[in-house]
């Protein structure tokens, strides 16, 4: 399988609706364009598509192929909410039995030697969908999928209300439905730390906000986990609540938590995030201030609830869970997330100083509370009931009385 089909997932924004990383500059190149490049290293005779949302037509993606002019590569636009509708419609001349290769145009640092092994396997075996164990680090990872089994994902997902997330990742309703899809989870290979540093100096040009933002104007909900954190919290959050959000970021989900809490403090860092955040929908019940989640300036014991999404990652663990506890009173809850990566001792984000194991968050957690639940969110909205393994980790934490 010298001349594989790739697929190449790009866009100008995220399903959160904020500016999508992928379009960011790397050496005056897109890092899209970094993803490319690698996938022809190991596939030089590769057939490449970038398969993109409608709304990026006539954007910059259409500079992609001229970037490559010794390699084929074409661009497909449609289904702005359906990568999976997306993919069948750029495979339309492939047939249904020979295996593709998909990856994020964000993942410049895909294994392609691992690829070519998913791939070898999946023709080998007749498989649906191959993919790298759930807690792998994401930006090394690609997928390999069928034709005819998207094309089948489709059909079955048509007749079902609640199918839009599967739509964005196809590969989990397969391995939902195993009596209908021939899928394997494989062990991701050895990773040399010289590849993990190489890929988070590289990074430091594209992750180059601490905060990820939510455009509820442009956001489109089936892939939002930025929000999904905040809808899973609100389970947990009585009318008489009073809400620390700390790491506010822009104040999408503290204005989520108001609208049922008594009262939220919206809390971050970077006195700038807290301005722009603070400048949205007035709120009578949310107070934007800055705060340092490893040092608040709260009394003890205030808080009935802490909400922390997407922050621990970005700091010393050991004063941040000492700092969430003294700040809840007893019996209060600590409701956070943080990336689920099996090899988070050298992060590809440059912006995270360390990335937990499921077994390493759930020890530091356990040092502190009481955990009442751990999920594993697979990738976007996507997660399997009491299976805490996933790219991200939601845990609901108690202070013991």
């Amino acid at each position: 399988m010298d001349n594989p089909i790739i697929l190449v997932q790009a866009a100008s924004r995220a399903w959160s609706g904020a500016p999508d990383w992928c379009m960011n500059e790397v050496d005056g190149r897109p890092v899209v364009a970094l993803t490319i490049e690698n996938g022809f290293k190991e596939f030089p005779a590769a057939d490449v598509r970038i398969i993109a949302p409608e709304f990026d037509r006539g954007g910059r993606l259409d500079e992609l192929p001229a970037m490559f002019p010794e390699n084929k590569v074409s661009v497909f636009y449609g289904f702005d909410e359906s990568p999976l509708e997306r993919m069948i419609a750029a495979l339309e001349d492939a047939g249904d039995h020979v295996p593709v290769i998909r990856v994020d145009g964000l993942h410049f640092g895909w294994l392609t030697d691992h690829a070519r092994t998913m791939l070898n396997q999946a023709s080998k075996n007749g498989l649906d969908c191959v993919k790298t164990e759930d807690d792998f680090p994401i930006q090394l990872t690609s997928d390999i999928y069928r034709p005819g089994a998207l094309k089948k994902a489709l059909s079955i997902l048509e007749e079902r209300s609640n199918g839009a997330a599967y739509r964005v990742h196809p590969k989990f309703f397969m391995f939902t439905a195993t009596d209908k899809f021939k899928c394997a989870r494989v062990p991701g290979p050895a990773v040399s730390e010289e590849w993990l540093k190489k890929c988070r100096e590289t990074a430091e040009q594209v992750y180059i906000a601490g905060n990820m933002n939510v455009d509820s104007s442009k956001s489109i909900n089936a892939g939002d986990q930025l929000s999904f954190h905040y809808e899973m919290a609100l389970d947990y959050i009585g009318p008489d609540a009073e809400v620390l959000d700390c790491g506010c970021g822009p104040g999408y989900g503290s204005r989520m938590l108001a609208d049922k809490a008594k009262k939220v403090v919206a809390a971050d860092l970077d006195i700038e995030t807290v301005r722009r955040a603070s400048s949205g929908k007035y709120y009578d019940n949310i107070t934007f201030q800055t705060g340092d989640a490893t040092s608040l300036g709260f009394e003890d014991n205030c808080f009935d609830a802490v909400t922390s999404f997407e922050t621990v990652e970005h700091v010393d663990p050991a004063p941040y869970f000492k700092e969430m506890r003294r700040v809840l009173k007893p019996g209060g809850l600590l409701i956070l997330s943080t990336p689920q990566n099996s090899l988070g001792h050298i992060p590809v984000n440059s912006q995270h100083l360390h990335e937990f194991s499921l077994q390493e968050i759930s020890g530091l957690c356990s040092e502190h509370f009481e955990i009442v639940k751990t999920t594993g969110i697979k990738q976007g909205r996507i997660i399997f009931p009491d299976d805490p393994k996933g790219q991200n980790t939601f845990m609901v934490c108690r202070k013991k009385i």
